[in-house]
């Protein structure tokens, strides 16, 4: 299956232009940060010191991005040095306000490229930033930078004047981006540049190069979708209207859409069926709504609507499982272990993203990746399965583990089987404990449900029931890449797990499955194309998240209780209730 790869990391093309033309610069007299960041708010570099949601997937090495070739140094080689930063904010007083590369040779050229953004940047105090170039003469000249002109934010996505959106990709909690800007030079040697802090947010210059003129060459925007992608078969609504929808349910299956909102829903449609409310989940008898807002913010991220989907209260975005105070209480994954239930964890994304990492883990930020993955091996959950093992594993191992630890070999000691397909899921003893790492799944339509059902029989096992929370997160990819191979993909993805999930539950008459997403992403709209209706019309208004309300779908004994328009955190109240569990009880208590 080909996929539409053109915001990924696939853009490093390697080559360019002639060395004689135009030549990278090197950063290292002058480096001060890292690109990727382990630890959140350590002070430590990252460059803007968020844990994971940082720049680790630039990969290091020789690039052409926005037709300029550029080096972008390895965070390894140089120990953490390899990119600048500067800030002149008080709330940021650690980083330094200036910064200076100092060439061992000349440097000559008309143009300077730089290929930089900025973080937390407010167009209203100016300037953004200063760049001064230091002549070989002694002369100088500079350039002041604009927010919204030459200096763009990360996450905004959208380039400016002399601002070239030149790379983007995904990182696993939002899209962001690096853009190409050029500044005309004086006909002479160039022995320095330096850079200085604006008045607000953080300005990172990841590479410079310096050369011949060249026109820069913007991202292309893939809007149109150039795939088919499979659906499950249409089911009858008004045989799933016959089935209960009061009483207590054995088992719980809680099925999250990453960034799955209506538009997401409709598109997928479309495509899948030619016509809107068409998809599985939009059968099921129980229709409503969710509201997202998060403690505080009008607009969720995944973390705090992962906390109020999994314990049913509000925190504030980026916190995982604590309050807005930091104060950690228990999951209903958790309340339904400790009652004796089986507990399964499944997701297209990583084990420690902030959904999955909010049904069993307690951090304040959701870039602690490492914290996350050890308080994940001690849940004792029968299922633990998702997308890199990296956080779980020693560099050794390839991991990213400082500590050294591998948690895979602790969990093996404990029991469990470790899994890295279809196939050897359905090999490993029954019996036994699983932890799973599976890669490209978004490959297969099909493999999230596939292993959905495999987990499902297998928790069906324990006699007192079982609840399993399965995240499909490509509707979030999609939208936070405006690509439209995710947005229908991802959608059609957790269709078919609603349709495996549906089938258990029909078949056995005792449990409930509840179907909703954290957020919408993407700010998605869409209609049909009378001339081609695989291909419906999209557009996407924004390449973030969204505070717009999100479906929920509901099928089996208890699914009344999603009636409506209901908070998030009315979700994980409503099944701790039809089970007779506390909520919100401290982490301690048992």
């Amino acid at each position: 299956m080909r996929f539409l790869n053109g915001l990924f990391a696939g853009m490093l093309i390697a080559g360019g232009l002639g060395a004689a033309e135009i030549k990278p610069l090197p950063l290292e007299s002058g480096a001060n940060s890292a690109f990727a960041d382990e630890t959140p708010d350590d002070r430590k570099g990252g460059w803007t010191d968020q844990g994971s949601n940082d720049l680790r997937l630039l990969k290091p090495g020789s690039v052409t991005l926005a037709g300029v070739p550029f080096t972008i140094l390895d965070d390894e080689a140089t120990k953490g040095k390899s990119c600048v930063v500067v800030s002149g904010s008080g709330q940021r007083s650690y980083l330094p306000k200036q910064a200076r590369i100092v060439f061992e040779k000349d440097m000559t050229g008309k143009i300077l490229y730089l290929l930089h953004a900025g973080a937390w940047l407010n167009p209203k105090k100016e300037p953004a930033g200063r760049l001064t170039v230091e002549y070989a003469d002694g002369s100088q000249r500079a350039f002041i930078l604009h927010a919204g002109r030459d200096l763009a934010d990360w996450q905004e996505n959208r380039g400016a004047s002399n601002a070239i959106r030149a790379w983007s990709i995904y990182n696993n909690n939002s899209q962001i981006s690096l853009y190409a800007s050029k500044f005309q030079l004086e006909e002479k040697p160039v022995k320095a540049l330096r850079f200085d802090a604006g008045a607000d947010g953080v300005w990172m210059i990841a590479a410079a190069s310096i050369g011949e003129a060249t026109e820069l060459k913007p991202l292309p925007e893939h809007i149109a979708l150039q795939n088919d992608y499979p659906a499950p078969a249409p089911v009858d609504p008004a045989e799933l209207a016959k089935h209960p929808r009061s009483g207590t349910p054995k088992n719980i299956i809680f099925i999250i859409g990453d960034g799955m909102g209506q538009g997401a829903v409709k598109l997928a449609g479309l495509h899948a069926h030619g016509k809107p409310q068409s998809l599985v989940m939009e059968q099921l008898p129980v229709n409503g709504m969710a509201q997202t807002a998060s403690a505080n913010n009008s607009v969720t991220d995944s973390a705090a609507s992962g906390t109020a989907l999994s314990s049913g209260y509000k925190t504030n975005n980026g916190s995982v499982g604590v309050t807005p105070e930091k104060t950690a209480l228990r999951s209903i994954a958790e309340e339904a272990r400790d009652s004796g239930r089986a507990v399964g964890i499944i997701t297209t994304d990583q084990l420690t993203g902030a959904t999955p990492a909010a049904f069993s883990a307690h951090v304040p930020h959701r870039g602690m990746v490492q914290e996350i993955a050890e308080q994940q091996s001690q849940t004792g959950y029968r299922i633990l399965i998702g997308n890199g093992a990296g956080p779980f594993l020693p560099k050794s191992e390839k991991g990213t583990r400082k500590d050294g630890r591998n948690l895979v070999s602790e969990l093996q000691e404990k029991g469990y089987i470790r899994i890295g397909s279809l196939d050897e899921f359905r090999r490993a003893d029954e019996k036994q404990p699983v932890i799973g790492f599976i890669g490209n799944w978004a490959k297969d339509t099909k493999l999230l449900s596939q292993i959905s059902a495999e987990a499902i029989d297998r928790l069906a096992e324990n006699p007192k029931g079982f609840f399993l929370m399965i995240e499909g997160h490509y509707p979030d990819h999609g939208g936070h890449g405006n690509n439209p191979e995710y947005s229908v993909n991802g959608p059609l993805m957790v269709d078919f797990t609603v349709k495996a999930a549906l089938d258990f539950a029909q078949k056995n008459h005792d449990t409930l499955v509840v179907v909703t997403a954290d957020h919408e992403t993407g700010g998605i709209y869409c209609a049909p194309n009378p001339q081609n209706p695989k291909r419906p019309y999209i557009q996407y208004t924004t390449k973030s998240h969204t505070g717009a309300p999100v479906p929920i779908y509901a099928f089996g004994p208890g699914s009344e209780r999603f009636a409506g328009v209901l908070d998030n955190t009315n979700i994980p109240s409503a099944m701790a209730d039809l089970w007779n569990l506390p909520l919100h009880r401290s982490v301690t208590t048992k």
